[in-house]
């Protein structure tokens, strides 16, 4: 059953796709208390950010507005990519804040996911994820969720329109997988506390 809300939430990303400004606006008023929501998850996760909720969202905002043409297929979608194109804000953050020969911070990511404390590098992270985007998609499209949407098993499984026995099967190997991949890329420094 599709409540009235994500009606209308699908018929402002359908007006948005169509050029509409006006829906465009809505949709991110509409949302924006979840946007808020992921955004301090992502920041309060991060060491080191010089970020505000508010700027995280806003800086996000505009990266989705650049984009031309995405086929929307639901809040949950929206959200996902909301959460990526925030997670990608952190990362361009993170890097030039480490280009700065003045503050050598790490920027890091700490995560609790399964009962596992986790404090993970943001840029051997990334890193990993592009590497795991390359040989398999699906399966870096749950890692993001996951992580950085902050998104349950069975949500990411609506989102990505599979079963969640897929997407726990998949979430095991792909998490298997970038653990494996960022010891490698981190080998000298202790990445996992």
């Amino acid at each position: 059953m599709t409540s009235s809300s994500a009606i209308d939430t699908k018929a402002l990303l359908q007006a948005w796709r169509g050029g509409n400004t006006h829906a465009r606006d809505e949709l991110f008023e509409r949302l924006y208390s979840e946007l808020r929501q992921i955004s301090a998850a992502l920041l309060r996760a991060e060491s080191n950010s010089s970020l505000s909720t508010g700027d995280l969202v806003n800086e996000a905002a505009i990266r989705l507005i650049r984009l031309d043409q995405i086929d929307w297929a639901d809040k949950s979608h929206f959200l996902a990519l909301s959460a990526r194109a925030m997670r990608r804000v952190l990362i361009d953050h993170a890097r030039k804040k480490k280009s700065d020969k003045r503050h050598h911070y790490k920027v890091t990511l700490v995560t609790r996911l399964e009962g596992a404390a986790m404090r993970i590098d943001m840029d051997v992270l990334e890193k990993a994820l592009i590497r795991l985007a390359i040989i398999d998609v699906e399966k870096a499209s749950i890692v993001e969720l996951r992580y950085f949407g902050g998104m349950s098993l069975p949500d990411i499984a609506e989102v990505m329109n599979t079963s969640e026995s897929t997407v726990k099967r998949q979430w095991r190997v792909a998490r298997a997988w970038l653990l494996d991949a960022m010891k490698e890329g981190k080998d000298d420094a202790n990445w996992l506390a």
